[in-house]
């Protein structure tokens, strides 16, 4: 009964064991018949040490065991650098230093695993054909074009794009890699030319200088003559509208004295007589003359007692002139009768 129960239990473990070996033994043949090339890679298939298959999409593939076949993998991301510091000379004979960097990834496997076969090599490899390039092409351009103002453009693209294109080819035809673009990262000078070129622009910015301040000065005195212009027009103006005001003020004045003097004679010649005497005598002046002379009859009291009770204004009657005194009229515009 015992045995009966146990045989069932030791066929079931016998049944596990088998079951895992096999899993095993399968999974070691898979992956000795096998392998896996992921979505980062490429990978070539070496028989005997030379190559066989070429594989550049991700999956699984089979092959020979080794060390029959063996799997070489080849990274198929994106690689960046940049070449090491260097001088070049322009094509106006100007020593400068460019630094380039530039980005790249395997293109032909088969063609980069001979040639270099590894990232660091590549790079190698890289640095002096894109410092050739760079060579080249920059003896092409004089130094003031490689520099601008700020805001305004420069070659720098179109030489960057010269640069990828002299040397893309021959990367791809002697590497198997694809150069996917290349830039300057910045423009410096040696030190011996440093201060020679602070001197050319410092000159030149004075240059500058100079001609915009001569500009400045030619705007200015332009400027300067329009409002000198433009004042005399507005002043000229002026003083045509201030003339005509007066005429037409004198004129009305004048006309208002006319009526003023027709309609009572002898109030308005009393009234201007006034007026003089005004303007002649004030609280400071002694004057000794003849009051028998208009308009000084009227500092003479003619009155009576019984005149002076009458409202009316009385008319003054002027004495001859003494034999020593000279009568001078003092008004000239007081009307004649």
């Amino acid at each position: 009964m015992s045995e009966s129960t146990e045989s069932p239990c030791n066929r079931r473990i016998t049944l596990i064991r088998t079951l895992l070996i096999l899993a095993v033994g399968i999974a070691v043949v898979i992956s000795a018949c096998g392998f896996i090339v992921s979505e980062t890679e490429k990978a070539i298939v070496v028989r005997f040490g030379k190559p066989v298959r070429t594989l550049t999409e991700s999956g699984f593939y089979p092959r020979l065991p080794a060390p029959i076949e063996r799997v070489i993998r080849i990274d198929r991301r994106l690689q960046h650098a940049e070449i090491r510091l260097s001088e070049t000379l322009t094509k106006d004979q100007r020593n400068v230093i460019i630094p380039v960097f530039y980005t790249w990834r395997v293109a032909q496997p088969l063609t980069y695993h001979n040639s270099v076969g590894s990232v660091p090599l590549a790079h190698e490899k890289l640095d002096a054909l894109i410092t050739s390039a760079r060579n080249s092409i920059i003896g092409t351009h004089e130094f003031a074009e490689l520099i601008a103002p700020v805001g305004s453009p420069t070659n720098l693209p179109s030489i960057e794009n010269d640069i990828l294109a002299l040397a893309a080819p021959d990367a791809l035809a002697q590497l198997g890699v694809k150069l996917l673009s290349t830039g300057i990262t910045r423009i410096q000078l040696p030190e011996a030319n440093t201060e020679s070129v602070f001197r050319r622009m410092r000159a030149e910015r004075k240059r500058e200088a100079t001609k915009f301040r001569a500009e400045g000065r030619s705007q200015s005195t332009t400027m300067k003559a329009e409002t000198d212009k433009e004042a005399t027009r507005l002043i000229a103006d002026a003083k045509r509208q201030a003339e005509q005001i007066r005429g037409n003020a004198e004129a009305e004045a004048a006309a208002l004295y006319a009526t003023a003097h027709g309609s009572d004679p002898e109030f308005y010649r009393f009234l201007r007589e006034l007026q003089s005497l005004r303007t002649i005598v004030d609280k400071n002046t002694t004057l000794v003359l003849d009051t028998s002379v208009a308009p000084l009859h009227w500092l003479r009291n003619t009155e009576t007692p019984e005149q002076r009770s009458t409202p009316t204004l009385p008319i003054p009657h002027p004495e001859p002139p003494s034999q020593n005194l000279t009568q001078t009229p003092f008004l000239n515009d007081t009307p004649t009768e």
